[in-house]
């Protein structure tokens, strides 16, 4: 291309891009300001740790606390009708500390360190001018991120293609993005610092190992970790991106080789086999939970608990299950037996409240029974083994259970039941068939464990159990609500809601969001397969490594099941807001005509400012309306 040309396309890219910044810092303002002090997600407590740092110069550590600056925080937060919809605003006059919030302090520093700069000038202000400083702070990180945005792309692409700008265009029109980036939230910091990273991974897969893209990447992949775990994915996307790089492509499938072969060794090092399936392990036991046993009165497996403080394997009962069984009588029964004599509790059946009995055991398998009336207004059913009964209850002891029942019924018979079939779903009892609503009853059916050296140095870092997790997607009937809570938050959150997620568009705009994503992403694999060669592949490689790694982990932060799950939302998959929006926008390009592609943006991000100025009427409305 002529050089003439080439200048007059990156002069004209320049302006616009110039012109799109501005753009963002006015919206991004709107949103500072529009939206009331205190109302994004965890706001008062991120603030909190900033004032920490500011007061006591420190990093704070965890279950620091200062009265007179949770007073402060708190009184405004009544000033500024925070509790209006939550009908419980609190009492400054109690001696205890005032609930404004879950404490963010186990987080890393760096982004609260940047925030305390500024705000040590300030810190004899009011604490919602305060607050507002810090999200002018944010709000320049939302314009770096999208700088950054513009700075990945234009390693993909040449001068002058309209994706350069219009992947920083989807993140400025964006409102969920915008909203969260111009608050007070750790989460901002660990979207900039990743977006930093994958530049600096694009760039040194397209251009080369050179000292300073190495520099660059290691170094913002450590900057990752010290600013949220939701940006650490980043350490394990390092070691993919400097073999992207430094790997010719004559010789990547030895080096495709080389990762599988890596992969199998470091799964077979973590993993090993033998857990029973449908069951949820509570326990560092060195053995599985399923192990073969002999003495087994149903086939050739039994359940396996250490006797321990704390050591217990539970199972969950499907929700349809559970709402049969409100204000139903039901029977629960197992054959147990132990490694040497003691005393031990029965399984216990929990709907809120735990019912269990002891029982004395030796090494001749016994059948024990207990009834229960299951509570009318339970949401969540367990059949828990947990043999502990305390201080009294020897060490190294494992109890076994087999041929676990649970069926409807006030008034057990004095005989044993018999398990039919391989799975003991039906069971007869008394002369009566039943559906037993234990499933698994037997262990026959196993899976993968994870090895208690790796989970215990895992659960040290992330705070999160990965057995659980692991339990759960093998667990579909038990953990399916919650995959699809989860799945159907992440999707409105990241298009339609905003604040606490507490305020959204109505059901006309979510399927127009679909319709925009559906088109998106499946013109993102037409897109992928068509640049699948040379280093524009690799780089690409890299980015949807990174997005599927951010969306992954969202997803699974839900799990395990619990009563009350945790449903987190769209800010956690921002670290990878680039690739997930070069996703988005490279999609519609890619599906549409050739000729009528720049129609095809331009109707998008016509729909995308339709979309943002419903979000901000619904925002003004819901806090300035009513």
């Amino acid at each position: 291309m002529d050089e003439s040309v080439l200048d007059g396309k990156t002069r004209r890219e320049r302006t616009s891009l110039c012109i799109l910044l501005c753009l963002a810092f006015l919206h991004g303002m709107l949103y500072v300001f529009v939206v009331p002090p205190w109302q994004h997600y965890d706001e008062p407590t991120h603030f909190e740790y900033v004032r920490l740092i500011v007061d006591h110069m420190r990093l704070p550590e965890i279950g620091d606390h200062d009265p007179t600056l949770n007073r402060e925080i708190a009184a405004s937060m009544i000033e500024h009708r925070f509790y209006r919809d939550l009908g419980y605003p609190p009492s400054l006059l109690s001696d205890g500390p005032v609930g404004i919030g879950a404490s963010e302090l186990g987080h890393p520093p760096a982004y609260y360190l940047l925030l305390s700069l500024p705000l040590y000038w300030l810190r004899y202000s009011d604490v919602a001018v305060q607050l507002f400083v810090c999200r002018l702070v944010s709000l320049s990180l939302y314009l770096l991120s999208i700088l950054l945005s513009y700075k990945t792309v234009a390693e993909i692409v040449a001068p002058g293609h309209p994706l350069r700008l219009a992947v920083p265009g989807l993140m400025v029109f964006l409102a969920p993005y915008t909203d969260l980036m111009t608050a007070v939230n750790n989460d901002v910091g660990a979207t900039v610092v990743m977006s930093l990273f994958l530049w600096g991974a694009v760039r040194t897969v397209i251009r080369g190992t050179s000292a300073l893209n190495l520099l660059w990447v290691t170094a913002t992949a450590a900057l990752c970790v010290f600013t949220k775990k939701t940006a650490s994915v980043a350490v394990v996307l390092l070691p993919p991106v400097l073999a992207l790089a430094w790997i010719p492509r004559r010789r990547m499938w030895w080096a495709v080789g080389l990762v599988c072969a890596a992969g199998m060794m470091a799964a077979v090092a973590m993993f090993s086999w033998g857990d029973a399936l449908s069951w949820y392990r509570l326990t560092y036991q060195d053995a599985p939970t399923a192990p073969p046993s002999s003495d087994a009165p149903w086939g050739r497996r039994a359940l396996a608990v250490e006797v321990k403080r704390n050591a217990k394997v539970y199972q969950i009962l499907p929700a349809d299950t559970v709402r049969n069984l409100r204000g139903k009588t039901v029977a629960l029964g197992a054959w147990m037996w132990a490694d040497r004599p003691l005393k031990a509790r029965m399984p216990l059946l929990n709907d809120g409240k735990g019912t269990w009995r002891t029982v004395e055991l030796d090494e001749t398998p016994s059948f024990y029974v207990i009834t229960k009336t299951v509570s009318v207004s339970t949401k969540w059913v367990q059949v828990v083994l947990y043999p502990y009964l305390g201080k009294d209850s020897p060490a190294g002891v494992t109890v076994y259970y087999d041929g676990l029942v649970m069926v409807e019924m006030e008034h057990p018979p004095d005989t044993s039941p018999l398990l039919e079939g391989g799975d003991g779903r039906v069971v007869v009892w008394g002369g009566r068939r039943f559906t037993n609503l234990v499933r698994n009853a037997s262990a026959e059916s196993v899976g993968p464990r994870l090895r208690p050296w790796f989970e215990r140095r895992f659960i040290r870092y992330t705070r999160r159990r990965p057995s659980l997790v692991l339990d759960s997607l093998f667990d579909w009937q038990a953990a399916k609500r919650v995959h699809r809570a989860t799945a159907t938050n992440l999707f409105n959150s990241f298009w339609c809601r905003f604040g606490w997620n507490s305020v959204g568009l109505s059901v006309g705009w979510m399927y127009v969001a679909t319709t925009l994503s559906a088109i998106g992403l499946l013109g993102a694999l037409v897109g992928v397969f068509k640049n699948a060669g040379g280093t524009r592949g690799r780089a690409l490689i890299v980015l949807g490594f990174a997005a599927a790694l951010a969306w992954l982990n969202a997803q699974l932060r839900s799990l395990p099941p619990s009563p009350n799950p945790f449903i987190p939302s769209a800010r956690y998959t921002y670290p990878a807001i680039i690739p997930t929006a070069l996703a988005l926008v490279g999609g519609w390009w890619s599906l549409a005509p050739r000729r009528a592609r720049r129609w095809t943006l331009t109707i998008a991000f016509a729909i995308l400012g339709l979309l943002d100025v419903a979000a901000l009427s619904t925002i003004w409305t819901f806090w300035y309306g009513r």
